[in-house]
């Protein structure tokens, strides 16, 4: 017995101090770029020392915060992400309530598809990268309003979103009862009224998470935006980091304020995360 709780004791420390390591190792370059995003003049800090030389200020923040560009490529990001999470919402569920409650020809070839899509980068996603440049270039020049538009960009988001996420809201869907599909079909309900009404409201833990995914992936892609140029927040940053004259602790202040608003919907939607992973994409 006092073997077993040394043995415990000592498996908690020695877990304790292995997290603990993972977590500094992870933060350490986040600590440099907030030392070099208060650090006064221009420089990335390596050490220490030259923070105790030069001094702390807040002027980089507020260089950033007070650049017109800067806060209209931030509303401009808010409104494609937003954008993204309606498209996300209306095209996944469906897809995903279809392949959960349905059987029809192709469903499980269509399913081992997503899951190569989802599955396939490298050298195949730049090729699609720059086939998808081609195609919008060339609609562009028939006429439609494609480059510059930011619905168009949002579209873009949601379609490379749609296999990863409806393999993960149709795990969910799949623990849900069908009797509750069943009892409002019997009430009267269409099929919208299903979705929308009563399996969406089930499923509201997936759905955030659906809702945090187009966050994310609108919010920090920037490739797709310059080759549509949409200056969105993180295109902006990106361009400040590639000139002949780079101003270090300047893009380490918009870096971390770039950061912000993912680190704080990961932190009020942590539960609805961890609930919607175990049902849906751990199953994937």
């Amino acid at each position: 017995m006092v073997g077993r709780y040394w043995y415990r004791f000592v498996a908690s420390i020695v877990l304790t101090t292995f997290g603990a390591l993972i977590v500094f190792i992870l933060l350490y370059p986040v600590l440099f770029a907030l030392l070099s995003s208060l650090v006064r003049g221009q420089m990335i800090v390596t050490d220490i020392s030259q923070v105790a030389k030069a001094g702390l200020s807040l002027e980089h923040y507020v260089k950033a915060i007070s650049d017109p560009r800067f806060i209209n490529d931030t509303l401009l990001s808010l409104l494609v992400a937003l954008i993204n999470i309606i498209f996300a919402l209306v095209v996944i569920t469906p897809a995903a309530y279809a392949f959960s409650r349905f059987r029809f020809p192709g469903r499980d070839t269509l399913l081992v598809a997503y899951l190569v899509m989802n599955q396939v980068g490298g050298g195949f996603g730049v090729a699609a990268v720059i086939a998808l440049y081609v195609m919008l270039l060339k609609l562009n020049q028939l006429g439609l309003p494609v480059i510059g538009n930011p619905v168009v960009l949002a579209a873009i988001y949601t379609a490379g979103a749609v296999p990863f996420q409806t393999w993960m809201v149709k795990n969910y869907l799949d623990a849900l009862p069908r009797e509750i599909d069943e009892s409002a079909f019997i009430d009267g309900a269409n099929w919208r009224q299903i979705i929308f009404d009563v399996v969406l409201p089930a499923s509201k833990p997936t759905m955030v998470v659906i809702a945090l995914f187009a966050f994310m992936g609108a919010w920090g892609e920037f490739i797709i935006a310059n080759f549509l140029r949409v200056e969105t927040l993180a295109a902006y940053v990106y361009a400040t980091a590639t000139g002949q004259t780079i101003f270090w602790s300047d893009f380490a202040a918009r870096t971390l304020l770039f950061a912000i608003p993912i680190i704080a919907i990961y932190v009020f939607t942590q539960k609805y995360i961890g609930e919607a992973m175990r049902y849906g994409a751990a199953k994937i």
